[in-house]
C-alpha cells in the first residue's frame, strides 16, 4: 500500500540560543518492506547538510543554528509504498551485530515486576512462540493512557503506574525479551490506522530470531508489524531511537517542543 506522511516538529525557543546543533533521522528505513516514493526533509532555520549512512542503516543529516530565538519548524514529508513480510524486516542495510542489542539500558532494566511477567511464559515450542507470547504478555501488562508517562519513563516505572503509551508497550517487550536471552530494539515510525483518527509517530519494537532476523511486534496493537507500518530510526530505546537529538551552547532559556503529524493512504 501507499502511505504519505507529513510530520512538522516545532520548537520553541523564549531566549536568544547562541548555537544550536542538532542531528537528524528523520528519513525511513530503505528495506525491501518499504519503498520510498518520494520524501524531503526542510527547515525554516538554519542549514541542513547530509553527513552519512550510519551502521544502523540511519540516514543521518545536521541542522546548525547561530543565535536563534523564537520558532523553529522541521518538516520530513513524503510517500512510502509498503508490504507486508509477516513482521520480518527483510533487505536492511546495517553493520552491527543483533548481539549488541541484548544489554540493558536505563529504560529497559529488568525489575521484579519484569520477572514476575517473565514468568507467565508457557511451554514455548520454538523462539517464534516464545516472541509471540512475549509480544501478548506485554500487550496485557498495563493500559493504554494518553500522557500517562513520559520520554524518560522505563518499562519499570510504567509497569508500576500500570499505564502508558506505546513507547511504554515497546520498552516493556524490549526488557522482557532481554531478560529471556534475546536481542531487542526500539523502533521509531509510523502506522496508518484507518480506525483510529489520531495520528502521530508510532513505536514497537523488533526481536530478532535464528533463521528470520528482525523481526517487528507491537504491543499497543497485539500484532506483528505489517503493510500499515513506516519503519524510520532503530536504537536500545526510545532516547537512543530519537529521530531529533540537539545540543544548545550557552542557553538558559526554556524550550518547547510541539509535535504535528499526518498520516493517509496514498
Amino acid at each position: 500500500m501507499r502511505i504519505k506522511i507529513l510530520h512538522k516538529t516545532t520548537y520553541l525557543y523564549n531566549k536568544n540560543v547562541p548555537r544550536l546543533s542538532q542531528s537528524l533521522r528523520l528519513y525511513p528505513t530503505e528495506c525491501k518492506n518499504q519503498s520510498i516514493i518520494n520524501w524531503s526533509i526542510n527547515v525554516d532555520r538554519g542549514k541542513i547538510k547530509y553527513l552519512y549512512m550510519d551502521s544502523l542503516g540511519h540516514r543521518t543529516y545536521s541542522l546548525t543554528n547561530k543565535n536563534i530565538e523564537g520558532e523553529q519548524n522541521i518538516i520530513a514529508k513524503g510517500e512510502i509504498e509498503t508490504k507486508d513480510f509477516s513482521g520480518i524486516l527483510k533487505g536492511h542495510n546495517e553493520k552491527v551485530s543483533p548481539h549488541c542489542f541484548i544489554r540493558y539500558s536505563d529504560l529497559t532494566n529488568p525489575s521484579n515486576k519484569i520477572i514476575t511477567l517473565s514468568k507467565k511464559i508457557s511451554d514455548p515450542k520454538d523462539h517464534v512462540s516464545l516472541c509471540h507470547q512475549l509480544n501478548q504478555i506485554s500487550a496485557k501488562s498495563i493500559k493504554y493512557q494518553t500522557d500517562s508517562t513520559s520520554i524518560y519513563t522505563s518499562a519499570s516505572e510504567s509497569l508500576e503506574k500500570g499505564r502508558g503509551v506505546c513507547q511504554d508497550f515497546a520498552h516493556i517487550l524490549i526488557t522482557l525479551a532481554r531478560y529471556c536471552g534475546m536481542p531487542a530494539r526500539y523502533i521509531n515510525g509510523f502506522l496508518y490506522d484507518k480506525n483510529n483518527s489520531i495520528t502521530s509517530s508510532h513505536a514497537w519494537a523488533e526481536i530478532f530470531i535464528e533463521h528470520l532476523g528482525w523481526v517487528g511486534f507491537d504491543p499497543t496493537y497485539h500484532k506483528c508489524t505489517d503493510q500499515n507500518y513506516v519503519r524510520v530510526c532503530a536504537g536500545f530505546d526510545s532516547l537512543d531511537a530519537s529521530t531529533i537529538r540537539g545540543t544548545k551552547t550557552n542557553y538558559d532559556g526554556d524550550e518547547e517542543l510541539m509535535v504535528d503529524v499526518s498520516i493517509t493512504e496514498g
